[in-house]
């Protein structure tokens, strides 16, 4: 039944006129990743302050730990660490090369304190200049690493994609995103096993405040059942990129584990499987 009802969801975003595009192959996660790494040796260089508002723009959202437009943030003397790296370890690039992700582990340290750990999130946006911008930007904490992570930098297998030319046409397929995430919220609370064994990818990865990141499906079933935790999660917002295979959602969670209760703030990607899925391949949660 919850197959069914996800194929339905997936396929009415394919309905309608539409026509298809095609861009020329290239190394566009390349470029990505170049401006992931391009902002932080600038962090590294002139501060982290610096590097942040140098990508970002008028649409940049930071979470601190509550989404807060960029304008306001930076008005707002931020707090940012005196010294913070990061490098990604998971990207991926859209077929329309307009929207893509960057996340991997993070450390952070202010002068006279102990260094913190753990993963960022990037969404990234192509600006009318042809620049990549920030537009979510969120990290979960964790003790130290202790494995190595192998980087998966992925641009798109083709660049041939359905063009819609009906700005209804596009909020429709982000309705379809919302209806898809509201879906697993609803499973979530029903049972969070089956819950994630229908909604995660093989490759997925979790990430939950003070674990570091487990991947892959079954690792991520078995460590959910062996902490105890259960999600609750309620969507909030979306996105989808334009060529319409990768999508975004945020909102608000739960995480139970026994008597314990954290709220938390919730950012998923989403990713359309060649059966017309959709499936989560990056499910992170970090404290508010």
């Amino acid at each position: 039944m919850f197959r069914f009802i996800l194929v339905a969801l997936s396929m009415i975003a394919f309905l309608g006129n539409t026509v298809w595009a095609q861009q020329e192959s290239s190394d566009q996660i390349n470029q990505l990743v170049s401006a992931e790494y391009n902002m932080g040796v600038l962090a590294t260089n002139r501060g982290v302050l610096a590097a942040y508002k140098n990508y970002s723009d008028e649409n940049t959202v930071f979470f601190t730990p509550a989404p807060t437009q960029a304008e306001i943030y930076f008005k707002s003397k931020a707090r940012v660490p005196d010294v913070m790296t990061w490098k990604p370890v998971y990207a991926k690039v859209s077929k329309s090369n307009e929207w893509g992700f960057t996340t991997g582990p993070i450390s952070w340290q202010n002068v006279g304190y102990k260094k913190k750990y753990g993963e960022y999130f990037c969404l990234w946006k192509l600006d009318r200049k042809g620049e990549w911008k920030i537009a979510y930007r969120a990290i979960s904490e964790h003790g130290a690493p202790t494995e190595h992570v192998p980087a998966i930098l992925e641009s798109p297998v083709d660049n041939k994609y359905r063009k819609s030319r009906s700005k209804a046409r596009l909020k429709q397929r982000e309705d379809i995103i919302l209806s898809t995430d509201q879906l697993f919220s609803t499973i979530l609370k029903a049972d969070n096993q089956t819950a994630f064994k229908e909604f995660l990818t093989d490759y997925a990865r979790i990430y939950i405040p003070g674990y570091t990141p487990v991947i892959g499906i079954d690792d991520i079933r078995a460590f959910l059942k062996k902490a105890d935790i259960n999600i609750e999660s309620t969507e909030h917002k979306v996105d989808r990129t334009y060529s319409g295979e990768l999508a975004y959602s945020q909102g608000d969670a739960i995480i139970r584990q026994g008597n314990k209760v954290t709220k938390c703030y919730y950012i998923r990607i989403w990713e359309l499987q060649e059966d017309s899925m959709w499936k989560v391949s990056v499910d992170m949660y970090f404290e508010k």
